[in-house]
């Protein structure tokens, strides 16, 4: 079975360059799963710094999609190694061919103080699955035992997305054993849920699936993915999403991650176009 750290295990062949060793998509996708191009992105960068330091935020453009069959090179420039703060850039590649850029942002790691001024928007009342009778949640065949390696919850799943509903949603996703990693690959790996059923919020007032897809769907995609790392991750996390507008085919999808005792630990935006054949759509039966 494959586990978290399989899919973040990279293979040094260069001072600062690396290759992954495994890539995982989903069954019912052709294509690579791209939050685990950011994940090793990021991991990436990481064996380029310094140990004290931690992820303070990531931002990547997906230039093509990553194919099975073949691995990702992961080349890795600084731009910026002052005392406090380093950047770093990743292009990763597949058979020569760019499919991916990000620019990821450290500091060293620090605690707010007790008495240091600070706030944060309260947790959504979203109670983790188990722990109340009437719990809405259902486990997603796409986790463990068969898919990604990780628990995750949704309040729906997609084959019921036919249905239109509000461009929200609220997932839960539990890793095993995260408190036995490093802060640096707890980041790794909440980059790469991140973009776990992320742009699926974009069509859901549409009733329109991505996975098996509608037949009106000609194409969706990610574009650009942006993560702000605000504290320590644990092994449970909640994702609050919502898309706020789809114009022009394309969707904006913002998400607050929060820990399962109520600190909001991540901010997520991600960038989504999609392709729909307007006429297959009102060719639909009604409900």
């Amino acid at each position: 079975m494959v586990t978290l750290d399989d899919l973040l295990e990279l293979d040094q062949i260069d001072t600062s360059v690396f290759v992954s060793r495994r890539l995982w998509g989903s069954p019912m996708a052709k294509q690579i799963f791209g939050g685990q191009l950011v994940g090793l992105g990021l991991a990436a960068a990481f064996r380029t710094v310094d140990q004290k330091y931690i992820s303070r935020s990531m931002h990547v453009q997906f230039l093509k999609r990553v194919v099975r069959g073949s691995q990702v090179e992961f080349r890795v420039q600084g731009l910026v190694s002052a005392c406090k703060i380093v950047t770093r850039t990743v292009l990763g590649y597949q058979n020569g061919h760019p499919v991916m850029q990000m620019v990821c942002n450290f500091m060293q790691h620090r605690v707010a103080e007790s008495d240091e001024p600070g706030y944060q928007r309260p947790m959504p009342d979203v109670p983790f699955p188990g722990t109340q009778p009437d719990c809405p949640f259902v486990l997603d065949p796409q986790g463990y035992p068969d898919g990604f390696p990780a628990k995750i919850w949704a309040t729906s799943l997609d084959h019921d997305h036919e249905t239109p509903g509000p461009p929200t949603q609220h997932l839960w996703i539990e890793s095993p054993e995260a408190c036995s990693r490093t802060l640096q690959t707890n980041q790794c790996i909440l980059a790469m849920y991140s973009d776990v059923h992320f742009t699926r919020v974009i069509l859901r007032p549409l009733g329109i699936r991505i996975a098996p897809a509608s037949k009106c769907l000609r194409k969706i995609v990610s574009v650009d993915h942006h993560i702000w790392f605000h504290r320590a991750n644990t092994d449970c996390l909640l994702f609050d999403t919502r898309c706020p507008q789809l114009y022009g085919g394309r969707g904006v999808v913002q998400s607050q991650v929060f820990s399962r005792d109520g600190q909001l630990v991540a901010s997520v935006v991600q960038e989504g176009r999609v392709d729909i054949d307007s006429r297959a759509m009102l060719a639909r039966p009604k409900l």
